[in-house]
């Protein structure tokens, strides 16, 4: 939602990589779209919006939405603003934002839709940009992860079975994992080694770029953390707690 529409439309370019993506110009074109009966997978909002300020916007999708991902990208670099979006469980991307940082966030917000934990959409999102993995691939990591079947994920994406075992090789190869069990597990002791929640007072590799910062949680706290080694039966506990 942003009322300029070449910054519109680029990060729009992007966000179709992952999934369909509507553009509003305005405040009133934002609200008919959050009154919709779509389903939405994440926001992606500039504050100064014709007709309704966009922070105002979000509070009410907060108030109906609670844990949609949402994402404040804007020029405007106020800590009082910066702050206010925090406590909305927002990130907060200043303007001009790296495409890199935007990929990172629609990982997340794409992981977040079937696995509804964040340390573990933040492992997911670790995995995805160390390996340098496709938006589909990134699908079939997420699917590990949640214990999607295959037949099942194929007939969500709209692909063949054929296709999507070509994507399972490229994701296994690219991450050094035998089977795609052995990539869920070893994602979830990534998740599982965070012994703190991600903070919001560092900045993702990502980020170091020209320009305004980008400034969003980071998947790593400081000071020293316990490497843990879950068992067999730890990992598949903590996936159907996901699933709840």
């Amino acid at each position: 939602m942003d009322p300029d529409v070449k910054t519109a439309e680029l990060v729009a370019e992007s966000c179709r990589a992952f999934r369909v993506t509507e553009v509003a110009a305005d405040f009133e074109a934002a609200t008919a779209v959050l009154e919709s009966p779509k389903r939405l997978v994440a926001l992606i909002c500039e504050l100064e919006l014709p007709g309704g300020n966009g922070m105002d916007l979000i509070l009410r999708v907060r108030k109906e939405r609670p844990l949609l991902p949402i994402l404040v990208l804007t020029s405007r670099t106020d800590p009082a603003l910066i702050n206010r979006a925090h406590r909305l469980r927002a990130e907060y991307h200043c303007k001009p934002t790296h495409r890199s940082s935007l990929r990172g966030f629609l990982r997340r917000a794409v992981a977040f839709e079937r696995v509804p934990d964040e340390r573990t959409t933040w492992a997911i999102d670790e995995v995805a940009r160390r390996k340098k993995l496709s938006p589909r691939e990134v699908e079939v990591l997420i699917a590990a992860v949640a214990g999607v079947s295959r037949k099942v994920l194929a007939d969500e994406l709209g692909t063949s079975e054929n296709t999507l075992k070509t994507q399972i090789r490229s994701v296994l190869r690219k991450c050094s994992a035998g089977t795609l069990e052995e990539l869920a597990r070893s994602t979830l002791q990534l998740a599982l080694s965070e012994s703190d929640t991600p903070r919001f007072d560092t900045l993702p590799p990502e980020s170091e770029h020209r320009g305004p910062p980008t400034i969003r949680p980071s998947a790593r706290s400081s000071g020293t953390r316990d490497r843990l080694t879950p068992s067999p039966e730890e990992l598949e506990e903590f996936r159907k707690r996901m699933q709840r």
